[in-house]
């Protein structure tokens, strides 16, 4: 029989983990880090992205894989690199040196953290239902209610799947599949549902359009600036929400791991 091992984050090596956050402290105290490049410059001059920085710091001469170098040389999954490049892009600019340096003191020794991922699944499902239950609150056309019901019911079954999963029963993701196609499915029958309501309020709505569409042409061009102007700002601003709660939910995940 064979046996898998599980790979433990940092190697199990305290000294490693101390490396890499005195590092991560060196990177922001230096002014080394920049979005949207993995790294330009040599040695002092060098300026990268918050995993960029790190492979750096491993193996400066190696090139074009560098969430395999810092997967590999500190003991941690590649998709939690992965997540780590894409989070730091994400997050508004601000917020960005302080995740790269709380990331490496928040990630635990000796540690597997495939759960993490599950954790963070559930996290992720939680923030959707709670924006579906919200709209079922609201009235909607024939067939978008029950619509919305399927996708709440397909969430909930993939988020058993994933606390099961966390738990080490792997099994159980076959149910958050199941789930995703019944979501798809629900999602569809929303839209068939919408579209039938807007053809039906098309004709009904078409002779008032004609002497609305007057009197909107004129304060159109006043409202148009304004309105893009806001549509762009209410964007950036929901993007960056977006991305505050995925990293809060990575913290408290990489938290209960240490536990």
């Amino acid at each position: 029989m064979t046996t898998i091992e599980t790979a433990l984050s940092f190697h199990g090596d305290a000294a490693l983990k101390a490396e890499h956050v005195a590092q991560a402290e060196h990177h922001a105290a230096a002014d080394m880090l920049a979005s949207g490049t993995y790294g330009t410059g040599k040695g002092a001059e060098f300026r990268g992205c918050s995993v960029g920085c790190f492979a750096h710091d491993i193996d400066p001469e190696r090139y074009g894989d560098w969430h395999a170098i810092v997967a590999e040389a500190r003991g941690l999954p590649e998709w939690l690199i992965q997540l780590q490049d894409s989070m730091f892009e994400g997050l508004p600019q601000a917020e960005r040196v302080s995740f790269h340096v709380e990331l490496a003191k928040r990630i635990p020794v000796g540690v597997n953290l495939e759960p993490v991922q599950h954790w963070l699944a559930v996290a992720r499902i939680d923030r959707m239902l709670i924006e579906q239950r919200k709209a079922l609150e609201a009235k909607h056309t024939h067939g978008v209610t029950e619509a919305i019901q399927g996708v709440i019911a397909a969430l909930e079954v993939g988020r058993r799947a994933h606390e099961a999963a966390a738990g080490g029963n792997s099994c159980e993701l076959s149910a958050a599949e199941s789930a995703a196609e019944s979501a798809a499915w629900s999602a569809r029958s929303a839209r068939s549902a919408a579209e039938s309501a807007a053809r039906s309020a098309a004709w009904s709505a078409a002779w008032s359009a004609r002497s609305a569409a007057e009197s909107a042409a004129r304060s159109a061009a006043e409202s148009a600036a304004w309105s893009a102007a806001w549509s762009a700002s209410a964007w950036s601003a929901a993007w960056s929400a977006a991305w505050i709660a995925e990293r809060d939910a990575l913290f408290a995940a990489l938290d209960k791991a240490a536990a």
